[in-house]
């Protein structure tokens, strides 16, 4: 409801009069708010009032109230009614309400009733923060540079600034300025007097590590000291106005850079150093930097600026010739690259380190590379009064001999490159899951190289609506896509991507070289071998989707005859196909590739229960096979809809496993299905009191080992460290955390910080994702009924699943006995994002046993019905059955009664051109992708819409979203793109509470209290911060609980060995190697971007990255890698010790194993103790501890010598 305020004093403003119509509506005992309610909302309104344009005084005295909704309204009109009203009095005048008929605009109504009334003192210091900030400071000399430090300098020196390109702006223009709302500083450069570009250096808050202020023979400067290259955009100050909103719209390009001159050494100097030209502007700079809430800058220190040229043309040249000639040591020239490329080092740092590195190469070749490796992460730590050359003599002398763990099975080291707007951020090699490619060219594996593209920060690129982003990707990123760079001395070209690197904007690129037996094999060859793609070749999208299948991450299986492979029918029925990707595999065969898989896990498959159905890949085809006892021999079935390209008619092909189906998983809330659930009818307190339940069982985890140990078991922690297994075996020698007077105390500060990490990390992903477990639930990959197909060849008393029913037994690992799920349930698919994403439906439980059934013996996948009008799994969101999960949920307060029809998006014809699709046509592919992805772009704008609407999911803009989802995730494979102009707005300016999650220091004026579960789900857990580690008073290695436990049984066995050890190994040599590899993962896989920084010890043992990322696809990437590099570095460990077969390991060799996990026990401790002592925080003790402790209980089990664990 509107009023008209009228007898408005002209000198007050909008903020004194909202303060004094806040003290009505808002008073506590009051007409609006009582004593029962005083924790709710405050009413949100709205005051405007008439400016006067001539000046002289602040308003007309009119103007406007905005309440919420009628009833409020009205209360109010009684309230002020009258000469016995309420007074209001602003200044020297009491307000005149007078209620209007005017309707107040939907999304100001909308913000009414959802956005947080704003305190008018808050919204006057914002406001009045701007204005502070408002005025520009005039730049004399705008340079750019990277800092150093002076061969003569004393360690207490600060760092000089080498000036490497420089604009004088006194006759142009050049101004700075601070945008407060925007959290950056802004350098203009240009002069629009001539008809010049501006341009724009933005440096935004989070991006500044340091400043520094002075003044340098009399002119003032300021040195910003940054973590990643500044953004830079160009305007053109003579474009032609419409008049329209298009003028605001994409009227700024982001480039590269600024002058020629600035783009030759944009790749390795991005440091900015400006001179101010007005007198005072110092002070000034350093007041606006408070009012901003900014670091101060460093004042008193004189940082000297000097031209020393380490980036000319010349002098990358020099290191380039030197790059080239070390073409038979490329590994090491590729870390050369890094230093430069990643800031590490200049050009005249490099001339010193050149005979260091030549004489490593020369005199130990074999760990060249390694030492290299891990030299590029110490120098870019290493302290600020130690030289660089100073640095590579210690890592020599320390590291010489360690080499990186070598890869297992399946795996390889992978060099990776992250192309940004201005430079190549060099990383690696670190371990990557291998792929039919990279397997097909074993031992030539350094001359592919994974390649990501990437904004500065290394996060996807995101554009403002003014910025025009996608013309400097088609020119960045389309440019190397189709002529290739030059690295360390090597051209790489252009391959492929699989569709999973594509999702994070990374693809393939090789280096030409010469096989033993293929000859020379570049992009081309290898394209040209992978198959006959002439089926999609006129579509360019489907064309890359089909060799992507090529660079899918499996794993090597069995290699079958073209006899021993055949292709079947699709099962359709009515028209509607219920086979879409889903084949079979005998028995037989199931069994010789799971024996092969066995081989190569680190457990052989004890934690596993064999596969009944297993994801490939196969020549051309993609999909799953489940296994079909009808089969007999070496059989592999395989459907029309799986085969997606011809092969060559090779006689003999690899299966290649993508996924095994080795154990149920567990299925768990997310934002979009509670929110898709809420407005379908589930209870918010349904979702509280799971809420509860999981925080409760994270929070008892500090009560006991064992629930502890099931935390970490629920969630998947510390897996690679199997810290779950060894608390449960030291807790049956009577160890405990909450000790009865029967058991020993096994805390200790490092334990109590594991726990409050994995806490964290758990109670994270409820509050930031509402992450939450569903009980009586599974998530299961999908199969058909072969039913149908197999009555078709004759067979007769076939059971059929009935339509709209499903079958699912699931087999937990360790369990005796499996479990059919019988009963109503609800299935979806995720995402969920449609109210019909979820669907009902009726699990048979024990199918009967008087008739064939083709699935009996599944287990742990859920079979779809394979008669009937409709496919559920393709009802669900579009869902097929080439590997998708599905979740059943049998909670019984989230079975819902009412149907809601799925989601109809009629598949339509890829995007082709007229003639066959190249190379090239991909990628402008790859560019566009990257350019119109909008995946999580569309899901955010969907559930941010549904918690602002009165109907949720139900939404006309929510379903119009949930179309553009389903054609965004098309989009890879048929080429058709979303256009953003199509994606709705958001009803109102303001996002719920719970989206603030993962952002840095956020704005509470941005957000709103939503009032959805999520909202509530959100603000009913509060994180707690992770205690530093305090040590107790260091005691003598081995005389902790543990050891004095262990050490009795240890002794026993040893005492027992009949023969000396065959385990001759150097322990010192192995935890050096260890702690190496240690820290150059937890520096790799770090969010943060200060050099230097690393993953906390308790991170990497748990397996989280605890850092806020505001793109959380990164952040899973990022923690999934370095769980895969952890993984190997510890199997590693322990192939150094242990025996090479512990299944057949003699009892000798297992004490040989135990002594050598004894040793490594009682030297982690001394380590531990020894850092400590020295004042240093011991990182990497601890966690060698651990891989050694689990050792020692391995051996001690084998011997049995310890009592039996129900894990």
């Amino acid at each position: 409801m509107e009023f008209i305020i009228r007898n408005v004093d002209f000198g007050v403003t909008e903020y004194e009069i909202t303060k004094k119509i806040a003290e009505v509506l808002h008073a506590c005992p009051g007409p609006f708010v009582s004593d029962a309610d005083a924790q709710q909302r405050l009413i949100n309104f709205r005051v405007t009032l008439e400016k006067n344009e001539c000046g002289g005084v602040r308003n007309k005295g009119v103007g406007s109230l905005q309440l919420p909704s009628k009833d409020v309204g009205l209360k109010f009109r009684r309230l002020v009614d009258g000469e016995d009203g309420v007074t209001i009095k602003v200044g020297k005048k009491r307000l005149k309400f007078i209620p209007t008929s005017k309707h107040i605009p939907n999304n100001m109504l909308v913000t009414l009733a959802k956005a947080p009334y704003v305190d008018p003192d808050i919204a006057q210091k914002r406001q009045e923060k701007i204005d502070a900030l408002s005025s520009d400071f005039r730049i004399a000399l705008l340079q750019i540079g990277t800092f150093y430090r002076p061969q003569d300098a004393s360690p207490l020196d600060p760092r000089a600034f080498s000036v490497e390109w420089q604009s004088n702006l006194l006759d142009g223009l050049g101004w700075l300025n601070f945008e407060y709302e925007h959290k950056l500083i802004r350098a203009k450069v240009g002069d629009p007097a001539r008809g010049e570009l501006l341009y724009s250096l933005i440096i935004t808050f989070t991006n500044i590590n340091k400043m520094a202020v002075g003044f340098d023979f009399g002119n003032q400067y300021i040195c910003f000291d940054l973590f990643t290259p500044p953004i830079v955009e160009r305007e053109d100050f003579n474009r032609t106005l419409t008049g329209t909103y298009s003028d605001k719209k994409n009227y700024r390009e982001r480039v590269g850079a600024i002058h020629p001159g600035h783009a030759q050494i944009a790749p390795y100097a991005h440091h900015i150093r400006i001179i101010l030209s007005e007198h005072g502007d110092l002070d000034k700079f350093q007041q606006f930097c408070k009012i901003a809430e900014l670091r101060p800058p460093v004042t008193g220190v004189r940082i000297e600026a000097v031209c020393q040229g380490f980036f000319t043309s010349k002098k990358l040249a020099w290191v380039q010739r030197w790059l080239k000639s070390l073409s038979s040591d490329w590994p090491v020239a590729f870390q050369i690259e890094a230093l430069l490329r990643n800031g590490v080092a200049n050009t005249k740092e490099l001339e010193v380190l050149r005979p260091r590195i030549d004489e490593l190469i020369r005199r130990h070749r074999p760990f060249a590379a390694a030492i290299m490796r891990y030299f590029v992460i110490k120098a870019a730590a290493r302290p600020p009064s130690q030289t660089i050359h100073k640095c590579f003599e210690l890592v020599v002398q320390e590291k010489l001999g360690n080499v990186h763990p070598e890869a297992p099975a399946g795996r390889f080291y992978c060099h990776r490159v992250t192309v940004t707007p201005t430079r190549l951020i060099l990383e690696g090699p670190n371990i990557l899951q291998s792929n039919r490619v990279i397997r097909e060219y074993e031992g030539f594996e350094g001359n592919f190289i994974r390649v990501d593209f990437r904004d500065e920060d290394r996060l996807q690129y995101r554009w403002d609506r003014e910025v025009d982003g996608a013309s400097f990707v088609r020119d960045r990123v389309g440019g190397l896509l189709k002529n290739g760079f030059e690295l360390a001395g090597k051209h790489f070209d252009f391959l492929a991507y699989s569709s999973s690197a594509l999702r994070e904007h990374a693809v393939w690129f090789v280096s030409s070289f010469q096989h033993d037996t293929k000859g020379l094999v570049n992009a081309h060859t290898i394209r040209s071998s992978l198959g006959d793609f002439s089926g999609c070749i006129h579509s360019p999208s489907k064309y890359a989707a089909r060799m992507a299948q090529a660079f899918t991450a499996t794993d090597p299986s069995v290699k079958i005859h073209r006899s021993q492979w055949s292709e079947m029918p699709d099962i359709v029925e009515n028209g509607v196909m219920f086979s879409d990707g889903v084949g079979t595999v005998s028995d037989e065969l199931g069994d010789l590739i799971w024996e092969t898989l066995c081989n190569a896990r680190r457990d052989g498959g004890a934690h596993a229960v064999k596969p009944s159905a297993y994801q490939i890949r196969f020549l051309g085809f993609k999909g799953v096979v489940a296994v079909d006892k009808q089969l007999k021999g070496i059989q592999l079935c395989l459907r029309e809809s799986m085969n997606k390209f011809k092969d060559h008619g090779e006689d003999y092909a690899m299966i290649e496993i993508a996924r095994p189906v080795v154990k149920p998983n567990t299925p768990h809330l997310n934002r979009p299905l509670i929110t898709v659930l809420e407005d379908r009818g589930a209870s918010k307190d349904t979702f509280m009191e799971l809420q509860q339940k999981v925080v409760a069982e994270a929070r008892t985890a500090h009560d006991s080992v064992n629930l502890f140990a099931t935390l970490l078991e629920n969630h998947g922690l510390s897996q690679s460290f199997r810290l779950s297994s060894t608390l449960r075996r030291l807790n049956t020698l009577g160890l405990e955390l909450s000790p009865t007077h029967l058991q020993q105390n096994i805390d200790t500060p490092f334990l109590a910080q594991l726990r409050a990490c994995a806490i964290n990390h758990v109670l994270r992903a409820v509050k930031h994702d509402a992450r939450i477990p569903i009980p009586n639930s599974y998530m299961l990959m999908g199969v058909t009924d072969e039913g149908p197909a197999y009555e078709k060849k004759g067979h007769t008393n076939v059971f059929k699943l009935p339509p709209g029913k499903i079958y699912a037994c699931v087999h937990k690992p360790g369990d005796s006995e499996p479990i059919w799920l019988h009963g109503p349930c609800m299935v979806s698919r995720s995402p969920v994002i449609h109210p019909g994403d979820v669907q009902q439906s009726y699990a048979i439980g024990k199918p009967p046993n008087d008739k064939l059934c083709l699935f009996a013996h599944l287990k742990n996948v859920v079979v779809f019905a394979s008669t009937g009008a409709t496919c559920l799994a393709n009802s669900l969101g579009g869902g097929d059955l080439d590997g998708d999960l599905y979740e059943i949920i049998q909670h019984p307060p989230l079975i819902l009664p009412d149907h809601y029809d799925p989601a109809s998006y009629p598949s339509g014809d890829p995007f082709t051109i007229e003639r066959r699709s190249t190379i090239d046509d991909v990628c402008d592919f790859v560019v566009e992708y990257i350019n119109s992805d909008v995946v999580g772009l569309v899901s955010d704008k969907h559930i941010t819409i549904a918690d602002q609407a009165s109907d949720g999911t139900f939404n006309e803009a929510c379903l119009k979203l949930a179309a553009l989802h389903s054609q965004a995730v098309d989009y890879p494979k048929n080429g058709w793109k979303v256009n953003t102009e199509d994606i709705p707005r958001s009803l109102i300016p303001y996002k719920p509470d719970w989206h603030a999650a993962e952002v840095e220091s956020p704005r509470p004026t941005d957000y709103y209290e939503s009032d959805r579960a999520l909202g509530h789900l959100y603000r009913n857990i509060q994180l707690d911060d992770i205690p530093n580690d305090v040590p107790r008073q260091l005691e003598k290695p081995l005389s902790d609980v543990i050891s004095v436990t262990l050490r009795p049984l240890v002794e026993k066995q040893l005492r027992r060995r009949e023969r000396p050890s065959k385990l001759e190994v150097s322990m010192d040599s192995i935890y050096s190697a260890y702690l190496d590899e240690l820290i150059y993962v937890a520096t790799c896989h770090t969010l943060s971007r200060v050099p230097g920084a690393r993953l906390r010890e308790e991170e990497i043992i748990v397996g989280t990255i605890l850092a806020k990322c505001s793109q959380k696809r990164f952040k899973t990437d990022r923690i999934y890698a370095m769980r895969e590099c952890i993984s190997v570095l510890i199997r590693d460990i322990r192939n150094r010790m242990l025996p090479e077969s512990m299944e057949n390991a003699s009892p000798d060799e297992l004490r040989d194993g135990l002594e050598n996990g004894w040793s490594a026990w009682a030297l982690s401790k001394e380590k531990y103790k020894e850092s400590h002592e020295k004042g240093k925080e011991g990182y990497g003790a601890q966690s060698f501890g651990l891989i050694a402790l689990g050792i020692v209980l391995d051996c001690l089990e084998r011997l049995q010598e310890l009592p039996s664990t129900q894990a």
